[in-house]
């Protein structure tokens, strides 16, 4: 019986100024998340300082272990930080991870 990771895709879009500020804050968040939560197995930060653009993907064990993240101290925080450098609402996306390649 295969169980299915899932996926977190959480996007901000960055005020003009602020790219590296934000990506300092998120690689801090997930790198402190990832610590204390054994069910997210891997976090990549990806970004587009042209467009403002920072994402980060996380891949969480399972469904309801994503959406726990929602409710963490640690998360409710992160958001405080970056409300200020963002434009707009981050949106959060959960999903199913349905293959994935590595070397």
């Amino acid at each position: 019986n295969k169980r299915m990771s899932n996926v977190v895709e959480f996007t901000m879009n960055v005020k003009p100024g602020h790219y590296a500020e934000v990506v300092e804050l998120y690689s801090e968040f997930a790198c402190e998340f990832q610590l204390i939560d054994p069910s997210l197995h891997t976090v990549h930060i990806l970004g587009d300082e042209g467009s403002g653009v920072v994402r980060g993907i996380g891949i969480f064990d399972t469904r309801v272990a994503a959406n726990e993240v929602n409710s963490n101290a640690l998360f409710a925080a992160f958001n405080d930080a970056v409300a200020p450098l963002i434009s707009g609402e981050p949106t959060r996306v959960v999903l199913d991870l349905l293959h994935g390649w590595t070397r």
